[in-house]
């Protein structure tokens, strides 16, 4: 009981500084839930999302359709990772101006950006679908970087990894209605409808935005050359020993990702002789999966701790992944479960151990480095893959990707007194 003379304590750090034996060390989602600033939050992520999850497989198909060429549909999801490099500049930006009116302004100019595939078919002009999806990508490497920061400075620290679950759940759970959305319309009315949506969806992403009012940011003063503050977070995460590992382990389930991206399209065709549509099926099962993953990330680290859940994701992934060199068709789905779930509680304890151990002046470009390394892994591996599909059989492809993924396993149990600290 607090003393008379004492204030009483606000809500959130009644939550946040409550001793460790009177809750566990991450919340639940019903307490997430009643958090009003992290409903706004979510609501603006969900429809900007769902714009999102339409446009990227779908453009892919599209570049399928038109070229019949797995090497330049699968370069669709390659040019999407080489924006990674410029991720410190956007991390010092986000780090340096308000996020949330940073991201209402890069929604905003992701609608205008992806009008411009109106003109790939009346043109001809293949060259506008990989410029402007590496601009587009360009725009989720800001929103990624703003909303990282926007988030330490929302929640209390206990429900950093729920919601991020939550986010990894809406982000993937659209994946079952938004890419089957997509081909249908695009089997049906072609390519503009689907641009037309995913703009408007961004828009009202921007709307909803204006909603949330996270707390202010205390902006650090810092002497260094601009230079040496744009890297900054490459030295946020490079010192501290278990974001650090938890990033390696990150990258190296990435390495399968970047494969899978350059893989997928033979492994429909080639591997299963299903068409080309039947990879929005494949992705809205992988959706329906990481929903499972995503709303029990809290309890799963709670029970196992960053560690083992970091470990045991990477390897359970590169499993899934190494099914798809089957070509049989129930495996290939039953190994979809591991895929999906794996790769999903990675990425949320990743993300979370860095969001825990950086402080708030640092949030974006230690999200910004953390993208180079973990993107910029993944473009390499796609870029690899991409080069020799056509002339490798794409099982060796995915042998290689199903190994990297699962050697996560080795630093996460030989690291685990560290990342578990």
């Amino acid at each position: 009981m607090n003393e008379p003379t004492t204030p009483a304590p606000t809500a959130e750090e009644t939550t946040t500084d409550a001793p460790p034996s009177s809750r566990p060390a991450h919340g639940g989602n019903r307490e997430l839930l009643a958090h009003p600033g992290y409903r706004r939050l979510l609501a603006a992520w969900t429809v900007s999302n769902l714009g999102d999850s339409a446009l990227y497989i779908t453009a892919a198909i599209w570049m399928k359709v038109m070229t019949g060429s797995d090497a330049l549909a699968a370069s669709v999801f390659l040019v999407m990772g080489v924006p990674a490099i410029l991720s410190p500049w956007i991390g010092l930006l986000a780090d340096r101006v308000p996020r949330r009116g940073l991201m209402i302004a890069n929604n905003t100019l992701t609608a205008a950006v992806v009008l411009a595939l109106l003109f790939v078919e009346p043109s001809g002009w293949l060259w506008i679908v990989y410029v402007v999806m590496a601009l587009y990508a360009t725009c989720g490497f800001v929103n990624a970087s703003a909303q990282s920061g926007l988030l330490k400075s929302l929640m209390p620290t206990h429900l950093l990894a729920p919601a991020n679950g939550m986010f990894a759940s809406v982000d993937h759970g659209l994946r079952i209605v938004a890419p089957l959305a997509g081909a249908a319309v695009f089997g049906l009315w072609g390519m503009a409808p689907v641009v037309y949506a995913t703009a408007i969806f961004f828009l009202l992403g921007a709307l909803l935005l204006l909603r949330v009012s996270p707390r202010p940011v205390v902006r650090e003063h810092e002497g260094d050359s601009l230079m040496r503050q744009t890297l900054a977070g490459f030295g946020a995460i490079t010192s501290r020993p278990a974001v650090r590992i938890a990033t390696v382990i990150m990258g190296l389930a990435c390495v399968g990702g970047g494969m899978t991206n350059s893989t997928t399209f033979a492994v429909v065709d080639r591997g299963l002789g299903l068409p080309p549509e039947a990879l929005s099926v494949a992705v809205a099962l992988q959706g329906a999966f990481s929903i499972i993953a995503g709303l029990n990330a809290s309890k799963i680290l709670n029970r196992f701790g960053f560690a083992r859940t970091l470990g045991f994701g990477a390897f359970a992934f590169g499993l899934g992944y190494a099914a798809q060199t089957t070509g049989v068709l129930w495996l290939t789905i039953l190994g979809i479960l591991p895929f999906a779930f794996g790769i999903t509680v990675v990425i949320i304890a990743a993300a979370t151990i860095r969001q825990l151990q950086l402080p708030d002046h640092l949030q974006g470009r230690g999200a910004a480095a953390a993208n180079v390394f973990a993107n910029g892994t993944q473009t390499l591996a796609a870029g690899c893959a991409a080069a020799v599909i056509d002339v490798v059989d794409f099982r060796y492809i995915i042998a290689v990707g199903a190994l990297f993924a699962m050697a996560g396993l080795v630093p996460a149990l030989r690291r685990r007194k560290v990342i578990d600290v």
